[in-house]
């Protein structure tokens, strides 16, 4: 056989070899162009998450509002140990135009146990269920508690920890939530817009293969 024939049937071979591999393991849109991680100056992705009562919340009808999402876990000592200084920061806030959210990723907790937890704890804001952690893996959520504040505008203005608090229940000095609360309701910019958060790791749902 000539060198060119060879040459032609290796080519066939390897493009009919590519053609089977692309057949067999497909990849999806998602796979090769994974969604970035919001920054500040982003906008969030949309989500309608239901609270333990079932009552629906939709991210887009929180427009003209200062919204504050947090990333909690009833399992974390520091989740747990945020959780009334949260609950004291957001009665301060009442009648002010801010929203508080807290959404629960864990793979394990049920809406009966965070319902129960919530009512003992008196807390005064919502908790969502994020089944299967899908909304933390859109926003690349991997602690609790962790914090994501949007502008009027549903904007991202800052990312990060309640305070720089050094053990579980005991406040820090320095007050991340608030100020960004404070700033974005002034309309000034915020800084730091982005903190390096500490805490317990979410514990995700195993995904099933495709």
């Amino acid at each position: 056989m000539s060198k060119s024939k060879i040459g032609v049937s290796f080519v066939s071979l390897a493009l009919a070899a590519v053609f089977c591999f692309c057949v067999a393991f497909p990849v999806s849109a998602q796979e090769s162009t994974p969604a970035p991680k919001p920054r500040p100056g982003d906008e969030l992705p949309a989500f309608v998450l239901k609270d333990y009562n079932g009552k629906e919340y939709a991210l887009n009808n929180l427009e003209g509002k200062v919204v504050v999402l947090d990333f909690s876990s009833q399992e974390c000592p520091y989740s747990r140990g945020v959780d009334p200084h949260l609950a004291e920061l957001a009665k301060s806030y009442e009648g002010k135009d801010v929203v508080f959210l807290s959404i629960d990723s864990h793979f394990k907790t049920t809406v009966e146990e965070i319902k129960k937890y919530a009512e003992e704890n008196k807390l005064p804001f919502p908790i969502l269920k994020d089944e299967g952690n899908v909304y933390a893996d859109m926003v690349g959520a991997t602690r609790t508690p962790e914090f994501y504040v949007l502008n009027k505008e549903l904007v991202l203005v800052y990312h990060g920890p309640f305070d720089d608090r050094k053990e579980p229940d005991k406040k820090g000095e320095t007050e991340y939530l608030r100020n960004a609360i404070d700033k974005t309701l002034a309309g000034k910019p915020v800084e730091p817009s982005e903190v390096k958060v500490w805490g317990c790791t979410i514990k995700r749902a195993e995904k099933k293969a495709q």
